[in-house]
């Protein structure tokens, strides 16, 4: 016997006997692809965006000032979305507005809610004190010119969140932070 076409086969009725292992012993059949193909949206290593959550609340922003905390730049590719690291969250404007996906720069965080500052590419932003020039980067697919709000902090639970691994670069961060510390009182 060839070991080159006996190998396949094993392979394909070990694929087989491990889906017939998985639909007799799991009440919830065909979840576990559902799960795996939101796990891949939330990455973003998929072209389609995540379902919707279920709590459709209104996003809250907070002034910057009432959540000054030190400041650090530390984005690391690892299990936790860091200060420095840009992510993607939906924002609801009203109860009856649609969820829209927006970019969004991590400043902080309280245990498993992420403080961020929202990124907009709108021009109008160009003229108003409250929105600070970061340029284009990988937070904008369209290589527009961004910017990213100060006066408002938003908090976001970790667990609605897509990440890229995308990062600010260090300089732009330290525009923001300066900004943070001379205007909203952080350290």
């Amino acid at each position: 016997m060839n070991a080159m076409t006996d190998s396949p086969r094993t392979r394909t009725n070990l694929v087989r006997g491990l889906r017939r292992f998985v639909d007799r012993h799991f009440h919830h059949k065909g979840h576990l692809g559902r799960g795996i193909d939101d796990l891949h949206a939330n990455l973003g290593m998929s072209s389609r965006s995540l379902r919707e959550p279920v709590d459709t609340q209104v996003t809250v922003t907070v002034p910057t000032s009432s959540m000054a905390r030190p400041l650090i730049y530390a984005p690391e590719m690892d299990g936790q979305a860091d200060p420095g690291e840009v992510v993607w969250f939906r924002v609801v404007r009203t109860k009856d507005a649609e969820p829209e996906l927006r970019a969004c720069l991590v400043v902080g965080r309280n245990e498993h809610t992420l403080l961020g500052m929202l990124i907009s590419s709108n021009p109008e932003h160009r003229t108003e004190d409250n929105w600070i020039p970061i340029g284009t980067g990988l937070w904008d697919t369209k290589g527009n010119k961004c910017w990213v709000r100060v006066d408002k902090i938003v908090e976001i639970p970790e667990s609605q969140i897509q990440r890229r691994g995308v990062s600010m670069p260090e300089r732009r961060y330290d525009r923001i932070a300066a900004h943070l510390r001379t205007h909203h009182g952080w350290t």
